[in-house]
């Protein structure tokens, strides 16, 4: 079977050895590198950078890795300081999976790609730089070193713009789409502060040079830090950062068919494929709606046809997402149930458009041939999935409006003695739609019973309290609360008085928490914190006041014989503990809380 990444493995490794030959070439005995931790800041300032910089539409690039490259570049031997930011190229995508894809090969690939691509490009910008006589290692600024310096500067983007075309190229990506022409000119922005950099830095005033790097560190981090304000799909969940842009292009269409096209749009950009099919769920009708099927760039009339039929129809049914990497040899059940138009194929990907449990479509590509499509492409198409399925759905609500509407003006122009009634109707529905549109967006995230966050709302939130404490640094506790021997309250007063012991208790807590702090019922009697930039000290002495709050409430008005104690689990994310393993540690302290007698917080 033809590999996924054949003609992109072999580009890169001819380009790796390529870049290291002519490192080899550029490297005479004559030069030395710098001391080792001098070596390892400069591969460290391009990993903060890659980390915590501008990120590029579409591609997960930071264009203010600039800053760093054109700096060692003034500073050291242009062979030395290929060497170093082809060794930090070669480290980011092993370290980011983010940036890899989730997927060992791609990581691989874009490892030796990037590490050459860097050290071409640093060799081809030190040495036009030096023809043109600029002045090495640079410790000021005059007007002669204009030229030099714009020629370093142009000649590193020109390198580095056309290597990475011809990545995406062999990628089988639209390479117009990617690298745009804002793009392409966003690295120049950071070529002067690379400059004063290694001005700062040849000059030897340390204290000067150290309030320099202190200025970009503070700098680099603003940016981010407006950035993911900016964009809340990174601070939802991680999912890639190529699909920020689509995620924002989906967001806002009230039609089906406009939803459609901007989705088409996006496979375009993202996936390379000769046949794509976007099938809409029609379950009152029992109907497969194939909205979008484009096969080799021609677009293919819409159609319908039954809910189980064919290959998409089992898979709708199942629900799950499927990839074929050779349709040869395929599971045997797979060509029996495909259709014969869908048994002509090499390689195929298709994923359900799921929304709150319901399965509202499904999106798919294929190509003629045979190991086009892998593992990173499949969880690529479903982090897009993802994001369609939501679109999708707000866009089913708002078509569903619009026509309701345009059918009650239709009714209005044939009978026009009707027009009140009509209006009154209308505005009736339009009420009704948007008060439970409220209803249904609070449910999904608010207990009923206690009106605090409910275990979805939850989970959401302790993934992105951890997503903001890995980026920034702080820390971040929980705590599992349980009401203690709640059952024989429920057998022995009642399930109303356990209801509304319920609801006390959840006031409490809510009531002296802060403002930055969550309260869930994530169970029966059992409850959750979320306390961001709090450490498990600080959290053992906020739920003792809790504790001590719960112990001291008079419960007799709710019922005469009514007294209710908590037991209370803390746990303080570790820095790395998945949030699985967060929950089971604040759970286990919950348990040892009881185990020593109950009322107590461990």
């Amino acid at each position: 079977m033809r590999s996924r990444y054949g003609a992109l493995a072999a580009y890169s490794i001819l380009l790796f050895g390529v870049a290291l030959g002519a490192l080899v070439l550029s490297l005479p005995g004559g030069v030395a590198f710098p001391p080792w931790w001098v070596t390892l800041m400069g591969i460290g300032a391009c990993l903060f950078v890659w980390q915590f910089g501008l990120r590029a539409p579409r591609l997960g690039l930071i264009s203010m890795e600039r800053l760093p490259q054109v700096g060692m570049l003034l500073v050291f031997e242009p062979a030395v300081a290929a060497s170093i930011c082809g060794m930090a190229s070669l480290t980011w995508p092993l370290v980011s999976r983010r940036y890899s894809q989730g997927s060992i090969k791609v990581a691989a690939l874009r490892a030796l790609h990037n590490a050459a691509m860097t050290a071409l490009m640093l060799l081809a910008a030190g040495h036009i730089y030096l023809l043109c006589g600029g002045r090495h290692p640079i410790n000021g600024l005059l007007v002669g070193d204009i030229l030099p310096l714009a020629a370093m500067a142009l000649a590193a983007q020109a390198v580095n713009v056309g290597l990475m075309i011809l990545f995406f190229r062999f990628d089988g990506r639209d390479v117009r789409s990617i690298v745009t022409p804002s793009y392409a000119l966003s690295d120049l922005i950071f070529v002067p502060a690379g400059i004063l950099a290694a001005v700062l830095y040849n000059t030897g005033n340390v204290a000067v040079f150290t309030l320099f790097t202190g200025l970009m560190l503070l700098f680099v981090l603003s940016f981010n830090s407006i950035g993911t304000q900016r964009d809340p799909v990174r601070a939802d969940r991680g999912p890639l950062t190529r699909l920020f842009e689509a995620g924002r292009a989906l967001q806002g269409a009230r039609r089906v068919d406009d939803l459609a096209e901007r989705i088409l749009g996006e496979m375009r950009a993202l996936f390379r494929f000769d046949e794509l099919h976007l099938l809409l769920v029609d379950r009152e009708r029992r109907l497969l709606d194939v909205r979008v099927h484009e096969r080799q760039g021609k677009r293919l009339p819409a159609r319908q046809k039954p809910i189980d039929a064919g290959l998409f129809g089992w898979l709708v049914a199942r629900a799950e997402p499927l990839l074929v990497k050779d349709w040869q040899s395929a599971p045997a059940e797979l060509p029996l149930r495909a259709e014969a138009s869908e048994d002509q194929m090499g390689s195929l990907i298709a994923v359900p458009l799921v929304n709150d449990g319901v399965v509202l479509g499904l999106l798919s590509v294929q190509h003629q041939q045979a190991g086009v499509y892998a593992p990173a492409d499949l969880h690529l198409l479903r982090q897009l999935g993802a994001q369609v399925a939501v679109a999708l759905a707000d866009a089913r609500a708002f078509e569903d409006l619009e026509n309701y509407r345009l059918s009650l003006e239709e009714r209005v122009t044939e009978r026009t003695e009707e027009l009140e009634k009509a209006n009154l109707e209308k505005e009736r529905l339009i009420t009704m739609l948007r008060e439970r549109s409220l209803v249904l967006e609070r449910e999904t995230q608010e207990d009923a019973l206690t009106g605090v966050a409910n275990r979805r709302c939850f989970m959401q939130r302790l993934a992105a309290e951890i997503d903001v404490a890995l980026a920034v640094g702080r820390p971040l506790s929980i705590a599992i609360a349980d009401l203690d021997h709640f059952k024989v309250v429920n057998d022995g007063l009642g399930h109303p008085v356990g209801d509304q012991a319920l609801k006390q208790s959840a006031a409490l807590m809510r009531r002296i928490s802060r403002h930055t702090d969550l309260v869930a019922r994530i169970g029966g009697e059992e409850f959750a914190l979320i306390m961001p930039a709090t450490t498990r000290d600080d959290a053992l002495a906020f739920c003792e006041a809790v504790r001590t709050e719960v112990a001291a409430h008079d419960w007799r008005t709710i019922h005469p014989g009514l007294g209710i104690t908590i037991s209370i689990g803390v746990a303080q994310w570790d820095g790395t503990a998945e949030l699985a393993e967060l929950l089971h540690s604040a759970d286990t302290q919950l348990y040892r809380a009881k185990r020593a007698g109950r009322n107590q917080v461990a």
